[in-house]
């Protein structure tokens, strides 16, 4: 059974089954529309170099005077995630953390973030097929406190951190790797940088 992702705001008893019942996501036409529409926007921005976008074609912080050579754009959003995955203590428990994606999935399906439609899809694959970050308890960083869980969360797209797969803890390029092989669906490390447009997620 299958839970398509739309516009349409979840209920806690939708979430409860979605999560604790094997339903799997699939991308509703609405929301993908919504996804290109606002990275084509994006992209867009990033062609007027006289109109810097903070944290895309900028540093962050006391750094967003400084303009980033279009060469090492992806660079830098990589080098953010790298930098923001510092959690530490506890881990958080693999239902929660499965309970995060779907969250974030349902987030970014909205439109409003510039992120790629790839990105939004690796994440499905993700919960579709049970691949779970390590995520930490402790460490984050930010008003919105989410980047280290989130960044944590995306190491593992990048063939980085650690996830957990079938009961089993592993790196995440061999999670990623795994999981495809064994489900016979092309879930890929992505080696080009998936944020190239966006500084957080």
């Amino acid at each position: 059974m299958n839970h398509i992702i739309s516009h349409k705001k979840l209920t806690i008893e939708q979430v409860n089954t979605i999560v604790n019942e094997g339903i799997r996501l699939e991308l509703g036409k609405e929301a993908e529309a919504a996804i290109v529409k606002c990275r084509k926007f994006l992209d867009t921005k990033m062609e007027d170099i006289g109109r810097p976008v903070y944290g895309v074609t900028t540093g962050f912080g006391s750094l967003c005077n400084i303009t980033i050579p279009a060469e090492d754009l992806s660079q830098l959003q990589h080098n953010l995630v790298m930098s923001h995955a510092c959690g530490t203590g506890e881990t958080v428990r693999p239902e929660i953390v499965k309970l995060m994606l779907l969250l974030k999935i349902q987030s970014l399906s909205y439109g409003y973030s510039g992120v790629q439609l790839i990105t939004v899809q690796r994440l499905i694959d993700m919960f579709n097929n049970d691949i779970l970050p390590v995520v930490y308890q402790q460490g984050s960083l930010g008003a919105s406190g989410d980047l280290a869980p989130l960044s944590h969360i995306i190491l593992v797209m990048l063939g980085e951190g650690e996830a957990e797969y079938e009961g089993v803890r592993m790196s995440g390029k061999e999670a990623m790797e795994k999981a495809g092989r064994e489900n016979g669906v092309d879930i890929r490390v992505m080696h080009e940088d998936i944020f190239s447009s966006m500084h957080r997620i």
